[in-house]
């Protein structure tokens, strides 16, 4: 049977089909082996269910805080059924319309649906089929990774998955963790009413981004009335009637404290969906975190096994996930084609609101290897759009070397940020300079134009 494939691959998430459509393109025959729902993580779990509730969220926020401006909205508690049928209709039209359908048309890819588990690096079983072939991709993603924290199984917790399936909206939610997860479900669990702590061990949230940032975010929080508590170390979880309490300790020295909520949420990570899948069969190496580990061709250190995706670890997004997939099937098409990944002009988002993103390396980074650069910090309420819009919190930072004024990073805290970080994105990539930026002509008046002004600012600074 599998003869008659150019290549076989595990999975068919975001990555998988990526690199099917990629090698249907060039006119191959690929077989999907997947044993739960096609579209994986990204359409079924995590970036559609989770971005449509966050979105529905920014509605009803936006009309509770109306009246200041005249608009006389009055919001009403959310209806959570309407709410959780409207999840699943974009997760179901999306898998139809972007997956089923494009399997429909295409006699290039085929599925076969059942857990395949390697018995060698050139034998997959599925089921009671076993598939030789000399070529696999392993597209498996990642699932939420857990803690070993003592009672926490007993008392029973939610994870990115299972909290965007509960039945209603939790009084009181506590969520372990200080990264994109944690924010962004705090914030919108908060905006529908739920009473949210977010609990990090760390002495601030998203430690990717610039620290001036997430300090203005972190005052976004607290206004919204989410807590933050920073420097917990937590011990244990207990069930108490209808709540659980965290215990941990902070670095003050106050000594055990119990913090209760009605659910207790993990977002502390993700792990690769790498176990039961025979890996251990084929020799391929793991680092130690337990991602796959591979080479910029998406190789692994076994011969004829290519990896791609959230299994090899950061930077975990669907989009670089899906470039990766594409640069795979070409290398597994064409071994002369050597194709190479870069995540250095890969862009991410956090959809909070405003939203979070970031491009290239920071200023920290570009000195430590051997920079020399000029950074500018531009508050967002130097941006006329953010006046028209009412929300002034925010800003741009950009990076760029220091004399050629080319662009090495940027970051924003604003509306649309995850939209405009393209723009950063093709400067970084193309290297194109601060005074480049400085001189194209943007739209007014438009969150974008912050870029523009970071930029020209940059200028001033540079020698």
């Amino acid at each position: 049977m599998s003869s008659k494939y150019d290549f076989i691959i595990l999975g068919s998430g975001t990555t998988a089909f990526a690199a099917a459509c990629k090698a249907s393109s060039l006119g191959a025959r690929v077989l999907m082996v997947e044993q739960s729902k096609l579209g994986g993580t990204c359409v079924n779990w995590g970036c559609v269910p989770s971005k449509t509730l966050i979105h529905k969220a920014k509605e009803f926020y936006a009309a509770v805080r109306s009246a200041p401006f005249g608009i006389n909205l009055r919001a009403e508690e959310p209806d959570y059924a309407l709410l959780m049928q409207a999840k699943i209709k974009a997760v179901e039209d999306l898998r139809r319309e972007h997956y089923q359908q494009v399997l429909d048309a295409d006699e290039r890819i085929e599925v076969l649906r059942g857990h395949g588990r390697f018995l060698s690096p050139r034998e997959l079983q599925v089921g009671a089929e076993v598939l030789v072939h000399d070529k696999f991709l392993i597209a498996t993603g990642g699932t939420p990774r857990s803690l070993r924290l003592p009672g926490l199984v007993e008392a029973g917790y939610l994870n990115s998955y299972s909290a965007l399936n509960l039945p209603a909206f939790p009084a009181s939610l506590l969520i372990i963790g200080g990264g994109v997860v944690a924010v962004e479900m705090g914030q919108m669990f908060a905006r529908f009413g739920t009473r949210v702590t977010i609990v990090e061990r760390g002495d601030r949230l998203l430690k990717e981004f610039d620290a001036r940032l997430v300090a203005l975010f972190a005052e976004i929080l607290h206004d919204e009335g989410v807590e933050l508590i920073y420097n917990f170390e937590a011990t244990e979880v207990r069930r108490e009637g209808e709540q659980v309490c965290l215990h941990g300790r902070t670095s003050q020295g106050e000594g055990d404290c119990c913090l209760r909520a009605e659910r207790i949420l993990l977002a502390v990570g993700t792990a690769p969906a790498s176990t039961d899948i025979g890996l251990e069969e084929t020799g391929v190496a793991r680092d130690e975190g337990g991602f796959i580990s591979v080479d910029e061709e998406m190789r692994t250190n076994v011969a004829g096994i290519w990896a791609a995706g959230d299994v090899t670890g950061p930077p975990l997004i669907a989009p670089s996930g899906a470039r990766e997939g594409e640069v795979a099937a070409e290398n597994m098409l064409n071994p002369a084609a050597h194709r190479r990944i870069d995540h250095r002009t890969t862009p991410m988002a956090v959809f909070v609101d405003p939203e979070l993103a970031m491009v290239g390396i920071s200023s920290a980074q570009a000195r430590a290897a051997g920079k020399a650069v000029v950074e500018t910090f531009l508050p967002l309420d130097r941006v006329a759009k953010a006046h028209v819009m009412g929300g002034r919190r925010g800003g741009f930072v950009l990076c760029a070397e220091r004399g050629s004024g080319r662009i090495l990073g940027a970051q924003a805290l604003a509306p649309r940020a995850a939209d405009l970080i393209h723009e950063a994105t093709l400067a970084v990539r193309f290297g194109l300079s601060v005074h480049d930026l400085a001189e194209t002509v943007h739209v007014y008046p438009t969150i974008a134009d912050g870029l523009r002004l970071a930029a020209v600012e940059n200028l001033r600074h540079q020698p």
